[in-house]
């Protein structure tokens, strides 16, 4: 490969990112509802970490398939988004470092800040709705990976916003685009 197609040296750093944000995204989708249930669980029953793992670690495969606690569909619900953000960012951060260092470096801001603000909001719903007495909060497991996925974008965009102004702040000698 030579010129504009050459992959420069730090390519392997951008790949382990990338593998690790695809992965890492894929199962924190799929463990985080059963984290946060877990944590409220624990909250409401008063008892320490051990007994509560305990106690939802006995019926865990029984509540999977559960007509009225559908664990695993919500789950497979809440990766949804996160199985989005990974695709995303296995061919955005895979195809940044044919575009120069300057690129992979906002790209990898801009996708980490996106993925913090998918875990932010996917956390603070899946413990609203947990954590609710109403008999209609379990519509939210519905709602909620579209509030996800505006949080993604949005992150997406403050990151890259973000990241241009502190390239451009440590280049003055930056031209516009």
């Amino acid at each position: 490969m030579t010129g504009a197609h050459a992959i420069p040296a730090r390519a392997p750093r951008t790949r382990a990112l990338t593998l690790a944000l695809y992965w890492g995204s894929l199962a924190s989708g799929l463990l985080l509802p059963l984290l946060i249930q877990f944590l409220v669980e624990m909250r409401r029953q008063g008892g320490t970490f051990a007994q509560t793992f305990e106690a939802s670690f006995d019926a865990f495969f029984l509540r999977l398939f559960a007509p009225g606690d559908g664990t695993l569909f919500v789950s497979l619900i809440g990766a949804a988004p996160f199985a989005v953000y990974a695709v995303f960012t296995l061919f955005h951060l895979g195809t940044a470092p044919r575009h120069g260092s300057r690129v992979v470096r906002r790209r990898r801001f801009a996708v980490l800040a996106s993925f913090v603000s998918m875990l932010a909001v996917s956390a603070w719903g899946l413990h609203a709705i947990a954590s609710s007495s109403s008999s209609t909060a379990a519509l939210g497991y519905l709602v909620l990976p579209a509030y996800v996925l505006v949080a993604m974008l949005l992150g997406y965009g403050f990151g890259a916003l973000l990241a241009l102004r502190l390239d451009r702040r440590a280049r003055p000698e930056h031209t516009p685009l």
